[in-house]
């Protein structure tokens, strides 16, 4: 009886833990499924311009990276529930084990009852006894034997309850398993869709690379143009709030700076706020991820991003991520309008900005608005580009914002 109830309780206790998962991919699935559907209206809002773009490909490309995201939530779901339908044929195979011991152990107690079947055999069996103490524990055995015989049965109707139960919902896990297959068939089908897709736009666009090579050249020059300003700004501040502090600033301390309470207050609730602060935009998905990246359609060409380049609604107002005070508005041919934001040691720029309505020492507030998204009109397409620094060092700035 002990090894029936141990073998249930660990047997049981990791179904919570698969379930909590499968909860847990569900949601990663749910997520991503309504991604892809965003990032095809996209796609068809793109493809309105019978020409190929850069953009177009661009959509293109995320859609395919959320779809294989979405077959790899598959194939997680799926080794779940491997993991389910072996525990519970484990669960199976030790409840028909415990079921057979304690059948026979029941029909054991069965032939002994009817061998002393009768009043008179349970008589004998105490009076028989030695002694007067040996008769009553000859009494108090039969109790307890005849008790524990009843228990026997109704523990073995529990355990053929218990089984049938456990068999039903290896059937259900089965079932589900074949359903998972076949929705991540019909994912890899569309993924193989959308390669081709991005494979015809690839080959298009070649017949363009003098012209997107000077679109390159001309963004990374205005790029390190804009990151230069800003430098030199950071640099600045750095070297005003150094001064108090008796201390010059060095080509070599660029990155830190001296200070005040308040600062520090405010910088270090910012650091504590890595991978809470909001997005600059209420509705966006990311358009291109930090760091460097291989050219979609010309071969030994990379581009480097500073920051996150956030895909938003036309008009779409952008906010700042936290309490801060504004350094500098800039403008830039590429960049557009760009705001500059301190929030103690670190730093954030919000650029490719149609308008601003803030200015050069205004305090702002987290999710206060500072400006509007700029649209290209060419593609109509709407980004905002936002960078982290700490210093003079970038910071990845999709660490730090709040995972959607």
């Amino acid at each position: 009886m002990r090894g029936f109830i141990v073998c249930l309780l660990v047997l049981t206790l990791p179904c919570f833990c698969i379930a909590q998962s499968q909860q847990e991919l569900q949601k990663k699935k749910d997520a991503l499924l309504k991604e892809i559907s965003q990032l095809q209206k996209e796609l068809d809002a793109t493809t309105k311009n019978k020409k190929t773009t850069l953009q177009q490909l661009k959509a293109i490309q995320n859609k395919i990276k959320a779809r294989e995201n979405l077959i790899q939530t598959f194939n997680e779901q799926v080794h779940l529930i491997d993991q389910d339908i072996t525990t519970t044929s484990t669960s199976i195979s030790n409840l028909r084990v415990e079921l057979e011991k304690m059948r026979a152990n029941y029909t054991k107690m069965v032939r002994y009852a009817y061998k002393h079947r009768t009043a008179y055999d349970i008589l004998i069996f105490i009076f028989s006894a030695e002694s007067f103490n040996d008769a009553l524990a000859r009494i108090k055995y039969t109790r307890r034997y005849n008790t524990y015989k009843k228990f026997q049965a109704r523990l073995i109707t529990i355990s053929v309850n218990d089984l049938n139960e456990k068999k039903k919902v290896l059937v259900t896990q089965k079932d589900e398993k074949q359903i998972l297959i076949e929705e991540q068939q019909k994912e890899k089908k569309a993924l193989s869709v959308e390669q081709q897709q991005q494979d015809k736009a690839v080959k298009t666009l070649s017949k363009q690379e003098k012209k997107i090579k000077d679109n390159i050249a001309n963004k990374k020059k205005e790029q390190q143009k804009l990151n230069k300003q800003i430098q030199d700004l950071i640099k600045k501040e750095i070297a005003a709030v150094s001064k108090p502090s008796g201390t010059k600033p060095t080509s070599g301390s660029t990155s830190t700076m001296t200070l005040t309470p308040e600062a520090k207050a405010l910088s270090s609730s910012f650091a504590s706020n890595m991978g809470k602060l909001p997005w600059p935009v209420e509705v966006g998905t990311i358009w291109e991820t930090f760091g460097t990246h291989e050219h979609p359609v010309l071969k030994n060409v990379t581009t480097k991003n500073n920051g996150l380049d956030i895909k938003t609604s036309k008009g779409a107002n952008v906010r700042s991520v936290f309490n801060g005070s504004v350094v500098s508005v800039l403008t830039n041919p590429v960049y557009h309008r760009a705001v500059l934001i301190r929030h103690g040691e670190y730093f954030t720029v919000y650029s490719n900005l149609e308008s601003v309505n803030v200015k050069s020492g205004d305090k702002v507030t987290t999710k206060q608005i500072i400006g509007k998204a700029f649209t290209d009109k060419e593609n109509d397409l709407t980004t905002v580009h936002i960078e982290i620094w700490k210093g003079t060092v970038f910071q990845n700035p999709q660490l730090w914002l709040m995972k959607k």
